[in-house]
């Protein structure tokens, strides 16, 4: 009424609208979440907060996982070519810097992903594009980010693994001729921290089972958004994720082939 009598600017019903939709987007993006994961809200020996906004928090998470993310990131880089390989290497030495050059590149990729992913979910957290109101910054995250939080999770920690991996597979092969005691022990510590690592990641872990939960989510969820055109999801995922794909595809191939050859060279040997 006070928009008709000119007291008020009448609203422009294609922006609300257009809002709406923008709203809806995100939080239609669940649906590739498990139903029973967004459904343990109120878990017990939880405190479970008063809806609020929690944009603040979420982003306040991303950017403290990005900088370890990013440290990390810088760390493995330098490690990387820092085993150079020989051609006067014995098959087993030549396996095993091969592996560790694995380990080391795979490393990197995930935390580098990491760090993109939190800074994509903070540009998108910042555009207001999403329904803020939660009982707490995980369920927020989870319905509005679910791909960004998710990828975030999976990769950060999977950089890290990989890199205490790394780390173990140099030590054994710098040590174990000459020093086999010590070599041993240095393996039995870094295993020990790896999977250390692993069992306390699940037991802080709220809304998923464990770790390979977490994976199984986060796959699903880029499966769904590679997979599926219904705009219900949010915008999908264009031919350069198929790419992407493909060339990770490739250099499993490849590297099956070479760890093949030098695998057999020493059974053989």
């Amino acid at each position: 009424l006070l928009a008709s009598q000119g007291v008020i600017p009448k609203p422009n019903l294609s922006k609300l609208l257009k809002k709406k939709v923008e709203l809806q987007k995100g939080a239609d993006e669940v649906a590739v979440i498990p139903e029973t994961v967004m459904q343990s809200a109120d878990v017990p020996g939880v405190t479970v907060r008063d809806e609020e906004d929690q944009t603040r928090f979420a982003i306040e998470y991303f950017a403290s996982e990005r900088v370890p993310a990013a440290l990390i990131a810088g760390a493995v880089l330098g490690l990387m070519f820092a085993y150079p390989l020989q051609d006067a290497d014995s098959p087993r030495l030549a396996l095993m810097k091969r592996v560790y050059m694995v380990l080391t590149t795979a490393a990197f990729s995930h935390t580098m992903l990491s760090v993109f992913a939190a800074s994509l979910a903070i540009v998108r957290l910042l555009g207001h594009a999403h329904e803020p109101i939660a009982k707490d910054p995980l369920l927020m995250m989870l319905r509005e980010v679910p791909l960004y939080f998710l990828a975030v999770r999976t990769h950060y920690l999977t950089g890290v693994l990989t890199f205490t991996l790394a780390l173990a597979v140099r030590m054994w092969t710098e040590y174990s001729t000459g020093h086999p005691h010590f070599a041993r022990a240095m393996l039995c510590l870094m295993i020990g921290t790896l999977f250390f690592m692993i069992s306390m990641y699940n037991i802080t872990l709220i809304h998923f089972k464990s770790f390979v939960h977490l994976w199984t989510s986060y796959v699903r969820c880029i499966v769904m958004r590679v997979t599926n055109r219904n705009p219900k999801y949010g915008k999908p995922a264009g031919p350069i994720a198929f790419i992407a794909f493909a060339f990770t595809a490739l250099a499993l191939w490849e590297l099956f082939f070479v760890m093949k050859f030098f695998v057999v060279d020493i059974l053989d040997g």
